[in-house]
């Protein structure tokens, strides 16, 4: 069984958009879940009460429709809505993915996506293909791709982010990092096992999707590649405090502190740290992150897990474990040293990607960024393919 799930704030002009995909689908064995979700205080609130009663005509839509298997779960009408500090898409994630668990089977997949979400007809065939090719792989990490507005201001913002994201995957698959993924709540499908042996997703205002995928990269094998693209929403958001729709609006005022293009001496000291774990599971020897380790735990990590994982395989799969894909990012951060233009001249041209001379991003049109994306796509998607061999 396919199980479909997603959240909707303020997205009645949208909802209906991504329903017609789903109508167009070549395959349309599924179930469609949608959670309709707002704080409860947001009805006693004059900025955000129009948000409310947005939603309340989505879910009066989703009820009229005819011809889809549509379960409507409401956390938007007054004294439905989240109580305190619940708030956000990860607590609507996981409402609809508790409420998919009750329904499905240890092999059935649930396609998360978002409302402004759109998918080409064959997207759900796809996955369902996938899964069942790679029967031990417990969820998969789609390429997206954001379709440009025609809104000069937001399509420069949106191409930056998408170059950033592109980049900072491609150097994880150059270091061989086991959480060479990126993860996009919009662009995710995963096994009902894989969601059951990771104990299901943890809510968060932000980054669920993000947590969610590196909890179940330690549980088992990822997926990251497929034909078929997913096409997130290229548009502002202060939904939420990180993400898509922030990075455009930050992008918009000129503000990229959050999403710099890291040092490659940066991932080459992960790189590195990987090749010596042989000789670590024997004996301490220095590695090229003793800095950011000493600093972040304040101990010798290596010695206990060589004590807990006997073997050389465990105590790698352990050292992985701990330097996760939420570490490789602290790692990042702590070796960064703020030549963020330059490490994207030099990388774009170490993989064949041509800038003209004394290229920046304010200076470039869109039409020259919109070049640089697609060729950027066009190598990772390459390499995605290369990782998910078997």
């Amino acid at each position: 069984m396919i199980l479909i799930s997603v959240p909707s704030l303020n997205e009645h002009a949208y909802l209906p958009l991504l329903l017609e995909d789903l109508r167009m689908q070549s395959y349309t064995d599924f179930k469609l879940f949608v959670c309709v979700n707002n704080p409860d205080d947001w009805w006693r609130d004059e900025a955000k009460r129009s948000k409310c009663e947005n939603n309340l005509r989505t879910i009066e839509y989703l009820r009229s429709v005819e011809g889809l298997s549509i379960t409507v779960i409401d956390r938007s009408s007054p004294g439905l809505g989240w109580k305190e500090k619940q708030k956000g898409v990860g607590y609507a994630r996981k409402e609809l993915f508790e409420a998919i668990d009750k329904e499905a089977s240890d092999n059935d997949i649930v396609i998360s996506l978002d409302a402004d979400t759109r998918i080409g007809q064959d997207y759900i065939s796809s996955v369902r293909k996938l899964f069942f090719k790679n029967s031990k792989a417990l969820l998969l990490a789609n390429p997206y791709y954001h379709k440009l507005t025609g809104d000069d201001r937001i399509d420069r913002a949106i191409l930056r982010y998408e170059l950033y994201m592109r980049y900072y995957l491609l150097n994880l698959i150059k270091i061989r990092s086991p959480y060479s993924f990126t993860a996009l709540g919009s662009a995710i499908s995963f096994k009902t096992a894989g969601y059951r042996k990771i104990s299901g997703i943890t809510p968060r205002e932000a980054g669920e999707d993000f947590y969610f995928v590196n909890r179940m990269r330690k549980a088992g094998n990822i997926l990251t590649s497929n034909d078929e693209c997913v096409y997130p929403s290229a548009r502002e958001s202060d939904r939420v405090p990180f993400g898509t729709g922030p990075a455009v609006t930050k992008g918009l005022a000129g503000d990229w502190e959050s999403y710099p293009f890291y040092d490659q001496e940066a991932f080459s000291r992960i790189g590195e740290t990987y090749r010596l774990l042989p000789e670590l599971f024997r004996a301490d020897v220095p590695t090229p992150v003793d800095g950011f380790i000493s600093e972040s735990f304040g101990t010798n990590i290596w010695v206990p897990l060589r004590k807990n994982f006997k073997t050389e395989k465990l105590f790698i799969r352990a050292c992985h474990e701990k330097l996760d894909g939420l570490r490789i990012l602290q790692i990042l951060k702590y070796y960064h040293k703020g030549d963020s233009l330059q490490n994207f001249i030099r990388f774009s041209k170490e993989i064949g990607i041509g800038l003209k001379c004394g290229f920046s991003f304010e200076n470039s049109t869109v039409e020259e960024l919109d070049k640089i994306r697609n060729d950027y796509f066009q190598t990772e998607s390459e390499k995605r393919k290369e990782t998910d061999l078997p």
